[in-house]
Parts: C-alpha cells; structure tokens; sequence
C-alpha cells in the first residue's frame, strides 16, 4: 500500500469514527440541555414562593447524571482509539479491538435495521499489526456486512485461533455477497478475506 492510499483510507477511517462518537455525544449534551432547562424553571418557581415536587427534581437531576456517565464513556472510548494510532504500538488484542469497534459502530447498525452481537472471542488472542490498521479492517468488515445482511437482523462477530491463524467472522444472513477491506489493506495486514452467504471472514497470520 502506498503511503496515499494509506493516508486516504486512514483517514476515511479515523473520521467515520470520530463522527460517529461526538453524534453520540451531541446526543446525551441534547438531552442534558433539556433536562437542565426543566430544573432551572423548577428552581425558577421556587424562587417565587412555588411548592415544587422533590421528587420530580431528584429525577430531573439524576438523568442529568445518567446522562453524563453516558457521555462520560464515549469519550473514554474516543480516547482509547486515539491512542490506537500510537506510533510505538505494533502489537493488537483482538477481544479488546474488535470490542472497541464494534462498539462504535453501533449506532451506523442501528440505523440499517441491524443489531451487532460479540460472540465468542478469547482475551489471549492477539496479533504482531499496529491496532488501528487491524480496527481499520474490522470497521471495513463491520461496514460490508451491515450493507450486505438482512435487514431486522444481527451480525455476530466470533474470533478464534485455526490452524495457526486467526479468524474474525462476521456471521449473518446476508442477502448479497458481504465486502470487507480494500486489496491494499488487506495486503498491508497480511490478510485474506472470504465471504459466502452466511460468513464475511478475515483471516490473519497471528
């Protein structure tokens, strides 16, 4: 892969991310808004001599807080995939990758009718890639077969070590051949993909 369409994919990548994340966090500032107007008006009528219920504002206040937990852990995860592209980091845990992205990605599923499950992954798994070209690929995959699965269903994504390699499957029903990674990603990772109707699967050396 050339350093061009390194940089384009990169790129392509690093914003679909980050767009996703602060929408999710414009989201919950929406709602945090709303929920402060209404207690600013309860304290409002307070301030006048208004009896104003306790409870109603114990749970104004409390999913304000709800709220910003929400919010709270997509920038935890917006900050965990920053530092996927450290320069030092060589080595991917694939549990904790795959999670990451999929996590993510979610909300884009969600608007295609579809639901994304993890299935079975083991935390030992893990690969001699730079994680953020590893999640590159993963988010490429999540991508093909949200465009390529039956609507109103799920997408399982499994990892497992076969025969000396490792496997991440994409499972569903798909009604048209899923697509994952661009050629050169996939060369650049060392990587082979395959797809059939019900499986979208890359295939890394460990």
């Amino acid at each position: 892969m050339d350093w061009k369409s390194a940089y384009k994919g990169m790129a392509a990548f690093s914003g679909a991310v980050t767009a996703s994340a602060t929408h999710e966090i414009k989201n919950e500032l929406a709602v945090i808004n709303e929920q402060s107007g209404l207690i600013k008006e309860l304290l409002m009528l307070a301030a006048q001599g208004r009896e104003v219920d306790p409870s109603r504002l114990e749970s104004l206040i409390s999913r304000v807080i709800v709220r910003i937990g929400q919010a709270d852990v997509v920038i935890k995860r917006l900050n965990t995939f920053a530092h996927s592209g450290d320069l030092d980091r060589d080595l991917t845990n694939v549990a904790d990758s795959v999670a990451l992205v999929v996590e993510f990605y979610k909300r884009l599923a969600s608007i295609k009718g579809l639901t994304l499950e993890l299935g079975q992954m083991p935390e030992a798994l893990g690969l001699a890639h730079p994680p953020m070209l590893f999640q590159q690929a993963v988010w490429a995959c999540l991508a093909g077969a949200a465009e390529a699965a039956e609507k109103g269903g799920a997408v399982v994504i499994t990892a497992a070590a076969v025969n000396g390699q490792t496997e991440i499957k994409f499972s569903a029903n798909y009604t048209q051949t899923p697509q994952g990674p661009s050629q050169e990603l996939l060369e650049a990772l060392g990587c082979r993909l395959t797809a059939d109707s019900g499986n979208l699967i890359l295939c890394m050396a460990e």
